[in-house]
């Protein structure tokens, strides 16, 4: 008989870690796969990357067997193979230690530590890279010898205007402000050699021919714009000085959307990318000895991480927009849509086969760009190829899950690897057979599973959109149960892997659950949160599978934003969870740091402009001027590490408590924005807490 699933259970479980880049051997014998674990979390002072209880496992891609090769440490993530296959280079951390690039030998299978080469903190995307001959890696330092100048206890922050802003002190912002530089750690040797010291260098690029490192170099955040201003720098592998070859670019603040041409020669990058800004890419030499050329204009948004890529003979560049492989002719300029679908144009592309990080796109030895797709008009996902030169599209099996991304889907020249929900699978190229090649959590065979539904509502608007809702398997047919609901505005929550284990712990412990889809448009977000989010909690009412007088309802940073706007301007929750709630209060948010200026101008906030261009809208779109409206009790969750969300969690404590609402606020200490980056004992706490919030409000008494 199955047990019932607990909080130790969803600890651990092992996810795929968040935006962690899969490799395969030069070979294709081993797939490196990172996975988190909840139990395996440290505190998050230990300032080990935003890869909290992440672990390698290689997978064997013929037996599908699988070793922890680095079993010994306490994490290990970013695996990257060396071009001979050898060796497999990883960020790993032992406790009461810092992050260090950690070898483990194919051969002997031991493992040995660079312990002189520090690592700075970085994005679970930012990997190990290998010179083309295998004798170094570059990777992000923190500098052995930073600037030696004495720390002053008056921290001093000036504005001239009329200045260069680049000239201006820094303002506040809470990304790190540890010190990197570029190292080139040597091999065989162990020499650890820094360059780049005394900049900012964001995500790392290296030149086909391992000559050369390029990067980001954050310099400003201008005045007038939600923006971070960098010069694309370029820094020799052989020890010479740096230098820019793009100056005053304005870009995302997490973009590292740039490549380098197959012949070294040429680094592409795409400026801009701001809600409501228009993106361009242009091209810049890479010995900055010409100006950089814009070369085409971007209809919409590109992710955060596309790159763009080029062809392999260097006359092209391709990226995806919109479900569609577009091309530039590096020649005449020319841009278009590439891939065609003959069958209807149904076809969405959702992710694209490439080893991450590698600016010449991958095809197999026919030509053909891999990729994975959705029957938009049959609700279907496939694995798919693209002709490179024609773009005609061709459907090689159907695939398990509609939400890979560019970080773990991979191909080899005859297999196709992807995730499903809780597995890897492994699709033929040859003939569309699909294996399940590793099982994550064979163990939860053992739990008592829930039901998923999927249910469709009509929004405020018109528009269809669907939920998941996850029932109790001994949920009585006709039975109302009480319901907890999941929010996070402007996403498919329905179509995300990563919630499940919570709705299996919520469904064990006696709940519905409800993740609904929220899609919005760019204005008014409390009413398209209000119309997007009650519709489907109704529908589930209607279906008979939820308690009208029992819901409660969930969100973390702008789903804890979405949670107060939901108890503020409707009487449908009776309790109430916002974890590191983002944006209570626009104007305070606002000037917390740059970083939260530009949320609210141009980003989730959807203010459209700055607090004095935009007061009335900042005063609309901000739910602490309609607390005396609450009546569900709040809890209120945030990390004291977590500065955006900071405000927005006392904001909503002391108005809540001023007014005389039920409200109680939980402060974890040391903790930061991320729940996946959070300790094991702290996740355990705040999964306890909130189910007991729940129960209290919405089971106790009835």
């Amino acid at each position: 008989m199955s047990r019932p699933y607990t909080v130790d259970d969803l600890l651990n479980v092992n996810q795929f870690t968040h935006r962690c880049p899969w490799d395969m051997s030069p070979d294709g014998g081993l797939l490196a796969v990172t996975l988190s674990q909840g139990k395996r979390r440290v505190p998050h002072d230990t300032d080990n990357s935003q890869a909290n209880g992440a672990y390698i496992v290689l997978i064997d891609v013929a037996t599908g067997e699988s070793i922890e090769p680095f079993s010994d440490l306490r994490m290990s993530w970013a695996g990257r193979w060396s071009p001979d296959g050898q060796t497999l280079a990883a960020y790993v951390f032992e406790q009461d230690t810092h992050t260090c690039v950690g070898l483990w030998n194919r051969q002997t299978r031991k493992v040995s530590i660079v312990s002189n080469a520090l690592i700075a903190r970085t994005f679970n995307f930012d990997v190990p890279q290998w010179t083309p001959n295998g004798r170094r890696i570059i990777a992000p330092l923190i500098p052995n010898a930073p600037d030696a100048t004495e720390t002053s206890d008056v921290i001093v922050r000036s504005y001239t205007p009329g200045r260069s802003a680049s000239d201006q002190h820094s303002p506040f912002s809470y990304q790190s402000g540890m010190e990197k530089c570029v190292g080139v750690l040597e091999v065989e040797t162990g020499i650890v050699k820094e360059f780049a010291t005394g900049l900012s260098p964001l995500i790392l690029r290296m030149a086909p021919d391992g000559q050369a490192v390029a990067f980001f170099n954050e310099i400003s955040h201008p005045v007038d714009r939600p923006h971070v201003i960098v010069d694309v720098n370029v820094v020799p592998t052989d020890g010479s000085e740096p230098y820019t070859v793009a100056r005053n670019v304005p870009v995302n603040t997490y973009a590292c959307r740039f490549s380098w041409s197959p012949d070294s020669q040429t680094i592409s990058y795409v400026t801009g990318g701001n809600q409501g800004e228009t993106p361009y890419l242009f091209l810049a030499t890479a010995d900055g000895s010409t100006e950089p050329e814009k070369v085409t204009e971007f209809t919409s948004y590109l992710g955060n991480r596309q790159m763009p890529w080029w062809s392999d003979d260097g006359r092209r560049i391709l990226w995806l927009q919109k479900g569609s492989l577009y091309h530039l002719s590096v020649v005449d300029g020319r841009n278009r849509q590439l891939s065609r679908d003959s069958t209807g144009n149904h076809l969405r592309i959702n992710a694209i086969a490439q080893r991450y990080g590698e600016s010449v796109l991958h095809t197999d030895n026919q030509g053909n760009i891999l990729a994975h797709a959705t029957d938009t008009g049959e609700n279907s996902n496939y694995i798919v190829r693209i002709h490179s030169a024609s773009g005609e599209m061709t459907r090689v099996c159907p695939a398990q899950h509609s939400s890979p991304d560019e970080f773990t889907m991979f191909a080899s020249q005859r297999t196709v690897f992807a995730p499903g929900r809780e597995a890897v699978h492994a699709y033929a190229l040859d003939n569309g057979a699909a294996t399940t090649l590793h099982e994550t959590n064979p163990w939860r065979r053992d739990v008592v599973q829930p039901v998923r539904k999927t249910i469709e509502f009509k929004d405020a608007n018109g528009r269809v959109q669907e939920a998941a809702l996850f029932l109790p398997d001994n949920a009585p047919a006709e039975g109302r149960l009480p319901l907890i609901v999941k929010i996070y505005p402007g996403n498919y929550l329905s179509r995300s892997k990563r919630h499940f284990s919570e709705a299996q712990l919520f469904t064990s412990a006696g709940y519905a659950a409800l993740y609904p889809d929220s899609i919005m448009e760019d204005n008014d977000p409390i009413d398209q949160i209000v119309g997007v989010t009650v519709p489907a909690v109704n529908r589930a009412i209607e279906m008979g599978f939820a308690d009208k007088s029992r819901i409660g309802v969930l969100g973390h940073s702008y789903g804890g934003y979405g949670v107060m706007v939901l108890v503020t301007h409707t009487k449908a929750f009776r309790a109430a969870v916002a974890n590191a709630p983002a944006g209570i209060n626009m104007t305070s948010t606002y000037l917390v740091d740059v970083n939260g200026m530009g949320w609210c101008e141009g980003n989730q906030a959807r203010n459209g402009g700055s607090l004095w261009e935009r007061q009335n809208e900042y005063i609309k779109n901000s739910p602490i001027f309609a607390f005396e409206q609450v009546e569900a009790p709040v809890l209120v969750i945030w990390g004291t590490q977590d500065v955006l969300s900071s405000a927005g969690a006392r904001e909503t404590f002391l108005g809540l408590r001023r007014l005389g609402k039920r409200v109680e606020m939980r402060e974890y200490k040391r903790e930061s924005h991320l729940m996946t980056d959070w300790s094991a004992d702290d996740s355990r706490d705040y999964y306890k807490s909130v189910l007991g919030w729940f129960n209290q409000h919405l089971k106790e008494g009835q």
